[in-house]
């Protein structure tokens, strides 16, 4: 056995992705040993809760290789598996009532990752039918952009202008007549001196 400590993992209990698990295990265990029984022993060292007490009441002698642990590790956790998203769902990914485009497209693009085999074109010519109707999703159907990192530039141009024009709007409500945005009218400096003599 190694004279090197195994490399420290956080601990799965069970109740997340067990394919992710596995991958951060494996990939770990590559610069630690290639010994198929040490990385059998050291499994259960990735383990912790349910995930432990399950790896405890495997059968001696059931586990003949670390393939078998995948499989039946995988077996036992199947349900926690991450769901892929095909791509009619990610067509039909729509931008809600009152969802920010940047809370959307975080969304979006979340979804677009799941999305096995699907090119930047797709999700690319794919998000003008998923925005609200306006102004952004009309430029993007006019002139999409031909990569992901420009579409990326022009959503973040489009944000800012968007951002721009609240802080600006809010501005105007408050600077309009001297009204501020409760309704409260605020008193100028003729005001303020009636008011304190």
């Amino acid at each position: 056995m190694s004279e090197k400590s195994p490399p420290a993992l956080e601990k799965y209990d069970g109740s997340t992705d067990p394919d992710n698990h596995l991958r951060i295990f494996i990939n770990s265990m590559t610069f630690y040993t290639d010994s198929d029984p040490v990385i059998c022993r050291a499994f259960s060292l990735s383990l912790k809760d349910e995930a432990l007490e399950w790896y405890n009441t495997l059968p001696s002698g059931s586990v003949d290789c670390f393939a078998t642990m995948e499989t039946l590790f995988r077996r036992q956790y199947s349900s926690n598996r991450k769901q892929e998203i095909t791509p009619v769902e990610l067509m039909n990914t729509k931008q809600e009532k009152g969802e920010t485009l940047k809370a959307f497209m975080k969304r979006y693009i979340e979804n677009a990752r799941q999305v096995k085999d699907v090119n930047h074109s797709f999700i690319i010519n794919n998000l003008p039918s998923c925005l609200r109707p306006g102004y952004f999703a009309e430029k993007l159907y006019a002139r999409p952009p031909k990569i992901a990192d420009k579409l990326q530039e022009r959503v973040v141009e489009f944000i800012c202008i968007k951002d721009m024009r609240i802080s600006q709007r809010k501005q105007h409500e408050v600077d309009v007549g001297g009204n501020r945005k409760d309704g409260i009218q605020s008193l100028d400096n003729s005001d303020r001196e009636r008011v304190l003599n």
